[in-house]
């Protein structure tokens, strides 16, 4: 059966980000995603878990707590109906956006009229894995484990951070404009932080006590430029990558709610936007920073809608020098890109970090009726990338 119905965004919110080992390290990821949903569901009146269809949620490591499928955990977890489906999207760093596009897929095609979509990361929490074979430990936190040997037969086994070089030298931008977009985006940050912009999206995290855990994002802080130029580089004989115009790892979940039309009418729910367009795409591992933006460009082929007339992107920010690729590229100009700051001052959980750019795409969205259409979208490691285009609704 093939149906192409409308699919709307009734809402998003997500924890803070907590830093690597801060705050939230103490917090199981299971507990983390079921904590937000529980917490989603109480401040959400219009939404009914009696009637969820799904519950669909990106998730990159899967290696520890967060192994056997967590998205099913997480139902169980907050006492969702045992009839609810529920699946973990791995796609790396674009693991909470695909998640997302999935569950409007199946709203799209029929199969559902509501569904939760998201992802969760517990970085700091992340094991050690032990090969019974041989004996191999690895940590399992980011980057290559228990690589093929046969894969360098095909394509290098290069770190995010080299790619990122990688990315510095084909599109010639040069450390000190790397450096100059992260002060940029942190400052954006801290304007919006300062205008309670972020309260909009944040859902506080508890203990099981009550205990507040965290209600604010806990990596950001403003650096100089003089002290950005002085950081040592993450790649051996390369010259633009630093901890300073790239983002830090860490913790988080966020969630998104989608309906059908048939939902939205039944419950006279008015939806924060509706999904125009939406892409999967691939670049060469090489080229990951990039995945995102050809995702991008061919949701907005598929849907009519030129890239100009987008009026704001959140857009995947591991690395400083993404954007200002994309923006060599033609996407946008720089004003119109991740204006609120992003992931460089947030931080990165890996399968959070792709649905955090939507929330924070939504909030914008009913914050600014202005605006008419905003797109989110991110690459990830091994070079696949998603996007969506989303039209702001009265």
């Amino acid at each position: 059966m093939y149906k192409t119905a409308d699919v709307y965004i009734i809402d998003a919110k997500r924890t803070p980000v907590g830093k690597l080992y801060g705050s939230l390290a103490s917090v199981r990821p299971d507990d983390l995603i079921s904590g937000l949903i529980s917490s989603f569901f109480q401040s959400n009146e219009q939404l009914f878990s009696a009637e969820l269809d799904a519950l669909i949620l990106g998730c990159g490591n899967q290696a520890g707590e967060d192994n056997r499928n967590i998205a099913r955990m997480a139902v169980l977890l907050c006492s969702l109906p045992h009839t609810v489906y529920a699946v973990t999207v791995n796609s790396l760093c674009s693991s909470g956006l695909d998640s997302v596009l999935q569950a409007a897929r199946m709203i799209a095609c029929g199969e559902a009229d509501f569904c939760l979509a998201g992802g969760v990361e517990s970085m700091s929490r992340s094991p050690y894995v032990e090969s019974r074979v041989d004996g191999t430990r690895e940590d399992s936190t980011l980057g290559w484990r228990f690589t093929n040997d046969r894969i360098t037969d095909f394509i290098p086994t290069h770190s995010m951070p080299e790619t990122a070089e990688l990315l510095s030298v084909k599109y010639k931008i040069s450390r000190a404009e790397q450096d100059n977009y992260a002060f940029l985006s942190r400052n954006r940050y801290e304007s919006a932080l300062k205008s309670d912009f972020y309260n909009n999206e944040i859902l506080p995290v508890f203990t099981k006590e009550g205990k507040l855990c965290l209600d604010k994002d806990e990596q950001h802080r403003i650096l100089s430029i003089s002290l950005l130029e002085q950081l040592p580089t993450l790649v051996k004989s390369a010259t633009h990558i630093t901890l300073g115009n790239s983002a830090r790892i860490g913790d988080g979940a966020a969630v998104v709610a989608l309906a059908s039309e048939h939902y939205i009418k039944k419950h006279k729910i008015k939806p924060l936007a509706r999904i125009v367009a939406m892409a999967n795409a691939a670049e060469h591992p090489d080229l990951m920073g990039m995945s995102g933006i050809s995702a991008l460009r061919k949701a907005s082929k598929q849907s009519g809608i030129k890239l100009s007339d987008i009026d704001i992107f959140e857009l995947s920010e591991a690395f400083a020098v993404q954007i200002l690729a994309a923006e060599k590229e033609g996407l946008a100009d720089l004003s119109k890109i991740n204006s609120k700051g992003g992931t460089i001052s947030i931080g990165n959980p890996l399968g959070m970090g792709a649905a955090r750019l939507l929330t924070t795409l939504l909030n914008q969205l009913n914050l600014d009726k202005n605006i008419k259409y905003g797109a989110a979208a991110t690459g990830a490691g091994l070079g696949t990338g998603a996007a969506i285009i989303l039209e702001n609704l009265d």
